[in-house]
């Protein structure tokens, strides 16, 4: 199999085990505990993951062993754990973001609430896509997803959010931020025209 193979097996699975993951925290029968889930999930922002105990009992049971890695996290943990604390955040206080079924960037989401006063906004995207760090950029990309929250149409498609971050990581920045840049910076079209793959 060829590395090109393989790289496109993980990026779906890694959209497919982060589907796993929320269709579990939204499952009937994990409501009650749901809450709790979030906070630890939330609460794992900042740290090593070795020292959030609170959030293996949610991530790990569904990460494929191939994901796995031995002392550090790997690609697919990492997207998936950064895109993980996002939906918590998300889904924190009265205005919750809701998860887009939509094929879409997280650019896409941002664009549509993005305004004439966006300056500020504009200014912090711009920023995160010059990052020249994966950390550097997550760093930025909570303060935006955080400042985005406040909007009330702001939705993600965090199944690909994960997908994107995983294909940050393994030499594919430059082209996820092109793809987010090129649907925030465009005018607002149909969502079907807007679907990407």
């Amino acid at each position: 199999m060829s590395n090109e193979q393989n790289t496109e097996e993980k990026k779906h699975s890694v959209y497919n085990v982060m589907w796993s993951i929320l269709n579990f925290l939204n499952s009937p029968q994990e409501q009650k505990s749901r809450s709790g889930y979030l906070a630890a999930i939330r609460n794992s922002m900042g740290k090593n993951l070795e020292d959030s105990a609170d959030v293996w009992p949610i991530l790990f049971p569904f990460i494929p062993k191939e994901f796995l890695n031995v002392g550090t996290l790997s690609y697919e943990e990492r997207a998936l754990l950064v895109a993980l604390q996002l939906y918590a955040v998300g889904q924190q206080g009265l205005n919750k973001v809701s998860n887009n079924e939509k094929n879409v960037s997280f650019g896409c989401a941002l664009q549509r609430v993005r305004d004439a006063n966006s300056a500020s906004l504009d200014r912090r995207f711009n920023t995160m896509l010059t990052a020249t760090t994966f950390d550097e950029f997550v760093y930025h990309l909570r303060q935006i997803f955080r400042l985005a929250k406040s909007k009330d149409n702001f939705s993600v498609n965090f199944l690909k959010l994960a997908d994107d971050l995983f294909i940050h990581q393994i030499g594919g920045n430059k082209k996820v931020c092109l793809r987010w840049a090129k649907d925030y910076y465009r005018p607002f079209r149909d969502e079907e025209e807007n679907d990407r793959s």
